[in-house]
């Protein structure tokens, strides 16, 4: 089994904006602060457009199978939860699943292919590892 260790270690706090892409947004702020590796520890905001990509099962030859749902309505983002990890090619992986509230309370989520922030987001990251750390 390989071990990781954390070549720094720090928390930052991001907001996200109204209208934009919470998965590209995330993507281009990691890349401007020289994150390469973090982990999603808290996430809350609104969304008004969610892509969401679950694995529904597997196919004769055990390749999985999804359900991709477009959801265009206000939601509640409750929380998320994921990582950024840096692609062996370069640029940068984020991988997001989180859960959202419709005004009813009905809750729905899983794996976030993009969502759109409604009012905005607020996450924070723990950095593991960043460009130039040793």
């Amino acid at each position: 089994m390989q071990q990781s260790i954390a070549k720094s270690s720090r928390v930052v706090y991001r907001r996200f904006d109204a209208g934009v892409s919470l998965i590209d947004d995330l993507e281009s702020f990691a890349l401007s602060e020289g994150i390469r590796e973090a982990a999603i520890s808290s996430c809350i905001g609104s969304l008004t457009r969610l892509k969401l990509r679950n694995l529904c099962g597997f196919d004769e030859d055990r390749s999985p199978e999804f359900e991709r749902t477009i959801i265009d309505e206000n939601l509640e983002l409750v929380t998320a939860d994921g990582y950024i990890q840096p692609l062996p090619e370069g640029g940068l992986r984020v991988h997001i699943h989180l859960a959202a509230a419709r005004p009813s309370g009905e809750v729905i989520g899983g794996h976030c292919e993009d969502a759109t922030t409604f009012t905005g987001a607020f996450m924070y990251l723990h950095v593991l590892e960043e460009e130039g750390a040793a």
